[in-house]
């Protein structure tokens, strides 16, 4: 599968537009923040509670409309996210019909049930946005590290904020009680489904629909923080929400759902290992928490402990006990996995050469006279290849289990890159035919000459396997640093696959086709050789046939003579002192 062109990406990403309705709807908003932040404080929570009560309509009923579009799961996701906005809709309706013939509201009763219905449909629905599948095991240490983050956010928010505002709500109902205390936890909830979702490998990881929905979840939060701590007496009337912080968060609602109905094409993304921050950010709550566990523990005795605090302590060291159970086991079967890919690939790749030594070898036991010299020679001639080749399958594998380029002995001298090339060529037994060699014959590598004609082989080979029937060999240098470089015609590597086709054992997209031969190891040792001679193996599209590039760059190892062509298409004399 070719991978899409940037300029095919920028057309398709162009259809990201706001009409004339949808920039007034944005511009009515955000007229209505600045009335309620100027006018007095009546007109300011007529004008607040209207237009956020219309702006969940509208933007609710917007994601109802697009999301049937939409198929499979991300249809599912936000038409949840779209009856959220409409339930919590039903929960400003209702508290503005209870405060219009009342006179007042209370700040939590049985109206807050429209808004545990909007957080539960939205973390459903924020949860239930697609992404790359993983193993059960990785999704639990998926699942264990946000709730690792999750509780121990919510033990610092108890001991800086929660505990306070329950205090405050102490001459309160049982119910309002209950209620009030239950929000700080939804938000957190909230954050902590956002944060997976944003972090996790998605085909939507960098949508703008997403973006704008987590940049409203964030102000609405914000909001939610600041009516809870002005609500302790009770009373809508007395609390003070800061509605522009909720009608800025109606236009992130407004802006994906407007927007769902012209959404970006899914795009592929390398799949590599996640980066360091993404792993450690659930634990930097928890390393905070255990700080102020310290701290109140020695400017406290035991007893005066917060038990939120102690028992946050000891769930979050559960958690952690647990989740390294898991790591622990997929490891073991991630081990396994390799010793049986490991043993499969060796009876895979030596039973074809046994089979043609073992086979030429019995009819030369048995041969009474009727198999001629000539006959023989060939016969011989095919048991010697191989032989060889299966030397240098066990040579591959030995390598690939000492796994540190650092052991790799070279033996570093100047090799001619041109006739290197050349023997490449025909120890890969790609034919001559089909090679475009673009080398100077001027061109001297300083270089460990059988290691990186396993490279150039292991490269020719691969793209004879995987590529089209047009290939280029390049060996060029770019300042002092030699770089060679194997053009095919074909398909190209798919975006998914162009980090981990220089694992060990990664066949990419083939890796289940039993059709194509292949052990995975070819691009491991090209790696391996790379790093072994202080340089790096990468992929890119080919700009020359259109398919897949793999390339070596070897710093400091490349030389031109002095006198060699300067022409268009030649190299330029660039004098370099040997690497030893």
């Amino acid at each position: 599968m070719a991978p899409h062109s940037r300029a095919a990406q920028t057309a398709e990403r162009s259809n990201l537009r706001f009409g004339p309705g949808a920039i007034a709807f944005l511009v009515f908003l955000a007229l209505c923040a600045l009335v309620t932040v100027f006018a007095d404080t009546d007109v300011a929570d007529i004008v607040g509670v209207t237009s956020v009560f219309t702006g969940s309509v509208v933007s609710g009923w917007l994601f109802l409309r697009n999301a049937r579009h939409l198929a499979g799961r991300e249809g599912l996701a936000w038409t949840l996210i779209g009856a959220g906005l409409l339930s919590a809709s039903a929960g400003v309706l209702s508290v503005a019909i209870v405060f219009a013939i009342a006179g007042d509201a209370p700040a939590f009763g049985w109206t807050d049930l429209f808004f545990f219905g909007a957080y539960t449909f939205m973390i459903a629905g924020f949860a239930a946005l697609p992404h790359t599948q993983g193993s059960p095991l990785q999704r639990w240490r998926m699942v264990l590290d946000g709730l690792i983050g999750a509780v121990s956010m919510g033990v610092l928010l108890w001991v800086f904020f929660l505990s306070d505002l329950v205090h405050d709500l102490g001459g309160l109902s049982t119910v309002a009680r209950v209620v009030g205390s239950v929000y700080p936890f939804l938000d957190l909830l909230v954050l902590t489904v956002a944060m997976l979702v944003l972090l996790r490998r998605s085909i939507y990881r960098f949508d703008v629909r997403l973006a704008l929905f987590t940049a409203g979840v964030f102000a609405q939060v914000f909001g939610d923080v600041v009516f809870l701590a002005s609500a302790s007496a009770g009373s809508f009337d007395q609390a003070q929400p800061l509605f522009a912080v909720n009608l800025l968060g109606m236009a992130g609602f407004f802006a994906a759902a407007y927007l769902l109905g012209s959404a970006p094409p899914t795009r592929e993304y390398a799949d590599r290992n996640p980066p360091m921050w993404t792993v450690a950010a659930p634990y930097l709550p928890a390393l905070g928490m255990l700080v102020v566990f310290a701290i109140n523990t020695y400017a406290m005795s035991t007893d005066d402990v917060d038990p939120v605090l102690l028992a946050g302590v000891i769930l979050v060291g559960l958690l952690v006990i647990a989740r390294q159970g898991v790591a622990i086991v997929e490891n073991r079967r991630l081990v396994e996995q390799q010793r049986n890919t490991l043993v499969s690939t060796i009876s895979h790749e030596l039973r074809t050469p046994l089979t043609a030594i073992v086979g030429f070898v019995e009819l030369l036991e048995e041969d009474d006279g009727s198999i001629g010299g000539t006959e023989q020679k060939a016969m011989l001639e095919i048991v010697h290849k191989q032989a060889e080749y299966m030397s240098r399958i066990v040579s591959d594998l030995i390598m690939l289990a000492r796994d540190a380029e650092s052991d790799i002995e070279l033996h570093v001298e100047p090799v001619p890159m041109r006739a290197l090339a050349e023997a490449a060529i025909h120890a890969s037994g790609v034919s001559v035919q089909s090679v475009t060699v673009e080398c100077s014959p001027d061109l001297t590598g300083f270089v460990d000459s059988a290691r990186l004609q396993q490279v150039l082989v292991n490269l020719l080979t691969n793209a004879a396997r995987y590529g089209g029937s047009e290939r280029l060999l390049r060996i060029d240098t770019r300042g002092a640093d030699l770089l060679l470089e194997v053009h095919d015609s074909g398909p190209g590597i798919p975006r998914r696959y162009e980090v981990r086709v220089w694992e060990r054992f990664e066949r990419g997209p083939n890796r289940l086709n039993a059709a194509v031969p292949g052990s995975g190891i070819g691009l491991a040792i090209v790696e391996a050789i790379a790093k072994a001679h202080g340089g790096s193996a990468e992929y890119r599209t080919s700009e020359e046939l259109g398919g897949a590039c793999l390339a070596v760059v070897l710093p400091g190892r490349g030389s031109v003579a002095m006198g060699a062509r300067t022409d268009e298409g030649q190299l330029r004399a660039i004098p370099v002192r040997p690497v030893a």
